[in-house]
């Protein structure tokens, strides 16, 4: 009776399913916007950097980098935080951004867009530092693609 209490509760449980905890419910081509900015609130800048962060102490510390914020609480065991930072500029009107995931077998790409105010453009004649904190539902390589785009103003 024993044995066949153990074969029935085997042959229940091989029908199930099971999740991993490293399993994310989102697919990798999304990410999620966690913190971006055009300056730096302590006053220091940073210079033109991609980082891929993959723990929660690591992305807390560097956050504290660039804002006073609160950390949100990310689970790193379905997702890495990416950091793109553009470094100190001498004006306004330049930004960073991913644009999207590409989802490759082996690694993910992040297109990312580096957006630069043209000769004409009136902007703000102050020191900025932009950069964003992206999450990616991955647990892939992160590889990054930079594209630039100049603003065309009108005189």
């Amino acid at each position: 009776m024993k044995y066949m209490f153990l074969f029935l509760s085997l042959a229940t449980m091989s029908g199930c399913i099971n999740y991993s905890n490293a399993e994310s419910p989102f697919p990798e081509s999304e990410f999620s916007e966690l913190n971006q900015g055009y300056y730096t609130e302590n006053g220091e800048f940073t210079k033109k950097q991609t980082k891929v962060i993959t723990n929660q102490a690591d992305y807390n510390k560097e956050l504290l980098n660039y804002t006073g914020s609160k950390p949100q609480s990310i689970n790193f065991a379905i997702g890495k935080v990416l950091l793109l930072d553009m470094g100190q500029r001498n004006t306004g009107g330049n930004s960073i951004a991913v644009t999207s995931i590409d989802v490759n077998e082996n690694h993910v790409t992040a297109n990312v867009v580096l957006v630069k105010p043209g000769e004409n453009c009136m902007v703000a004649q102050a020191l900025t530092n932009p950069y964003q904190f992206v999450f990616v539902p991955t647990l892939k390589e992160i590889l990054v693609s930079e594209t630039l785009s100049i603003t065309e103003c009108v005189e």
